[in-house]
């Protein structure tokens, strides 16, 4: 029995499969199972600063398990039925080590499987060629086009969203055509920023002087409204991942200590992005 699981030990490899071949699975599911715990063990040693420094398997936490399924989904383009396998068996795994007290918490509980009617999610960043057009395209909403601009200057939406941002904005190299939209995003917001009384270039439309930045949730707000009007994922992480695969492919001989500084990337996060490039 078990003769095809000839892979890389999983912490309680052995405890594990003599539970599944107890609950009489097939050879070739358990086999299944250890070929996804290696894959994912594998992908935390070289991706996950945090295990690979102390790989105790209570440092395993959800957001960890998150990180290796949104890899599979960006990287390897599974389909959902798949996806849904893998997870299975990262749940079946952390529920048998909780429930034997091998583990201190159970990180896949929250994580739900993908419905036959989702698309899988893509890292995009032909979105920057387009950005001189995005700019002038009125049906978009300034606050959108305005986190476009500045996404594709490699900032993310909470430096964005943050204090002082105007400042930081005022100093960038714009182009003519991001010039002219400066000025016309200006104008916008000249009624805005005397009722706030604040130069800030996000702000809420209601009075609010204390704390008159544009949340969050508020600009998901307009993203939502104009994401019908493009064909790309409309939220501030995929721009920003855009971003960086886009420079990663413009500058393929920088060293990896110039990038991690550029990008400001750990380097893990810079290796999981460098193994996304063709």
């Amino acid at each position: 029995m078990l003769k095809d699981v000839i892979l890389l030990a999983y912490p309680y490899q052995k405890n594990f499969q003599h539970y599944l071949a107890e609950k009489e699975l097939a050879d070739v599911t358990i086999t299944e199972y250890a070929r996804t715990l290696d894959d994912f063990f594998n992908y935390l040693h070289r991706f996950n600063w945090a295990f690979s420094s102390d790989p105790s398997l209570d440092n395993i936490l959800e957001n960890d398990v998150r990180d290796y399924l949104s890899m599979l989904l960006s990287q390897r383009e599974l389909k959902n039925d798949t996806y849904n396998k893998i997870l299975s068996h990262l749940n079946g795994y952390f529920k048998f080590l909780f429930t034997h007290e091998l583990i201190a918490h159970y990180p896949t509980v929250a994580l739900k499987g993908l419905s036959k009617e989702t698309l899988q999610p893509t890292i995009d960043f032909a979105w920057l060629a387009q950005l001189p057009t995005l700019l002038t395209d009125q049906r978009l909403s300034y606050y959108t086009r305005a986190l476009l601009l500045f996404s594709a200057y490699g900032f993310t939406s909470q430096e964005i969203l943050a204090p002082g941002f105007a400042e930081l904005a005022a100093k960038l190299p714009f182009t003519p055509v991001e010039r002219d939209f400066m000025h016309d995003l200006h104008v916008y917001l000249q009624p805005l920023q005397t009722l706030q009384n604040s130069t800030e270039l996000f702000l809420k439309t209601r009075l609010d002087r204390q704390h008159p930045q544009l949340t969050a949730p508020a600009l998901h707000k307009y993203l939502k409204k104009d994401a019908p009007l493009l064909d790309f994922a409309l939220t501030p992480r995929k721009l920003h991942q855009g971003y960086i695969l886009h420079y990663l492919l413009q500058h393929r001989s920088t060293s990896a200590t110039e990038l991690q500084q550029q990008l400001r990337l750990d380097p893990a996060s810079l290796d999981y992005y460098r193994s996304l490039l063709p």
